[in-house]
This record gives structure tokens, sequence and C-alpha cells, in this order.
């Protein structure tokens, strides 16, 4: 059974929107949870490489060194805050960093194919107002 990108996207989102709910309540600081959390992730995450059939051999190697130091800077951002706000606020902070986090890929399309669309417009427009609405 191969799972479909829509089930893959809609479960990541799942996790993606529980991990930092719990790591906001494991008690470990900052940095220290990054580093515990990434580590956890490396142990999980090394099983699966093994005979997966993927090269490294055409790799773009400058866009996954970026890709990893601007990644290790959010994540540390992002966990820095979680562990600073209280499990009543951790919402919010949330909406917020996904609000901001939405815009990117909506500024990157927006330049890839010329222009933004009413429909992309608008979409925009209603995130940024229900994240403003959630927020309060």
């Amino acid at each position: 059974y191969r799972m479909s990108s829509e089930v893959k996207a809609i479960l990541a989102g799942v996790a993606f929107g529980i991990w930092p709910l719990m790591l906001n309540r494991s008690g470990i600081g900052g940095n220290l949870s990054t580093l515990i959390y990434t580590f956890i992730v490396l142990v999980c995450v090394f099983p699966l490489t093994i005979g997966g059939g993927n090269s490294i051999s055409n790799a773009n190697w400058w866009m996954m060194i970026g890709s990893g130091v601007v990644g290790a800077i959010g994540i540390s951002y992002f966990n820095n805050m979680l562990t600073s706000v209280t499990p009543q606020n951790v919402s919010s902070m949330f909406v917020l960093m996904i609000v901001v986090q939405t815009a990117l890929p909506i500024a990157y399309s927006v330049l890839m194919n010329g222009g933004m669309t009413l429909t992309k417009g608008l979409g925009f427009a209603f995130a940024v107002a229900s994240a403003v609405l959630l927020m309060k």
C-alpha cells in the first residue's frame, strides 16, 4: 500500500501539531531540548534510511547544508519559545509561527508563478485574520 501525498501531508500535520505541545510540557529548557529532540529524531529516522535506495551522488550539497543551518536556527528559536511560554499561551505562539511559516511558501509561489491569484490572496488574508482572532 502506497500512501497518497495528501494523507502523508495530513499525518505530518498531526505530528507537527502534537510534538511541540508535548515538548512544551517536557520541562527541559531551550537549546538542551533542541539537542535532545534532534538526537531522538536521528535515532528514529536512521533505521528508515537503511536500504531506502536513495542516492546522494547528485545532491545539491549547498542547498542541503543551507536547509540544515536554517532548520537548526528555526528549531532552536521555536523550541526556546516553546519552553518559555506557559501551556495556556503556547497555542497562540504556535499559531503565530504557522502564519509566518505559511507566508513564505505563498511568497515563493507568487515568485515562481509570476503573480498572486485571487484565491491565494484571499486564502492568505483569511489565514492572517484567523491567526489574529485565535491569538485574542
